[in-house]
Formats: C-alpha cells, sequence, structure tokens
C-alpha cells in the first residue's frame, strides 16, 4: 500500500486499487451442520486477509420453531479456521417469510439464535452475511 511520508500526498485512487487488487475469494469455506444443506457459502477477504465478507445461504432440512422470536441456538455451519474472528460477530438473517439473528463465534460455529417465525421446510432458505477485520 502506498505510503506518505510527512509532507507527501497520497492518491485516494491508489489507495483504492491497491485494496481492489488485494480482494480474494473462496467458496470452501467450512462444514455444514446437520440438518441443513447448503447452497454457498463464501468468503472474500481484502487487506491482506484481514477484512472478511463471509456470506452463508442454506436451507434447513427441518422444521425451526420459534417460540416469542427466539430460536433454541441452532448450529448451521462451521467456518474453517483460516476466516474466523477473534470476537462473536452478529448478523441479521432472512429466510423471505421471517427474520433473526444467528452469530458467528470465535471457534467458527454459526449459530440461529432468533426468528421472528418459525423458520420451515415450506420456505427453508436462510440467508446472512458477516463482515468483520481479523487482527
Amino acid at each position: 500500500m502506498p505510503e506518505a511520508l510527512a509532507g507527501e500526498t497520497v492518491n485516494a485512487q491508489d489507495i483504492v486499487d491497491t485494496i481492489v487488487a488485494d480482494i480474494a475469494s473462496d467458496a470452501s469455506v467450512g462444514t455444514i451442520a446437520s440438518g441443513f444443506t447448503l447452497q454457498s457459502a463464501t468468503v472474500d477477504t481484502a487487506l491482506g486477509g484481514h477484512l472478511v465478507d463471509f456470506t452463508l445461504y442454506v436451507a434447513t432440512t427441518a422444521d425451526r420453531t420459534a417460540t416469542n422470536g427466539n430460536l433454541s441456538d441452532i448450529t448451521c455451519f462451521t467456518l474453517d479456521a483460516a476466516y474466523r474472528p477473534a470476537s462473536v460477530k452478529s448478523s441479521v438473517l432472512g429466510s423471505g417469510t421471517t427474520s433473526g439473528e444467528a452469530i458467528l463465534n470465535t471457534d467458527g460455529t454459526v449459530v440461529l439464535r432468533a426468528a421472528s417465525d418459525s423458520i420451515t421446510t415450506s420456505f427453508p432458505n436462510i440467508r446472512m452475511q458477516f463482515v468483520y477485520l481479523i487482527p
């Protein structure tokens, strides 16, 4: 990345070009949990792998009942060690018929925690995205 010495100016486009040139993508990023099928899981990284954009799309193979907006914590995926965050991260999840929350733990497990309504096999698709920095 371009470095500026005292009194020098930095061209913003040079910084953008450096970041864009550093973007990498990986579609083999983890393991799906029992009770789910994997639609897609991708990790895009930038800044030498320190900026991570993890997008997960799974389908449940069993009904997941929400009671008063709460799901029993359900692990749906485990992210590979290379992409795991240093602290727990949270994401909004959506299924097309319900919304809720998922977390990405430091051990790589993605846990469905809350949903506005039950997630059923009639509308099984669940999408979420986590964006974070790795030190």
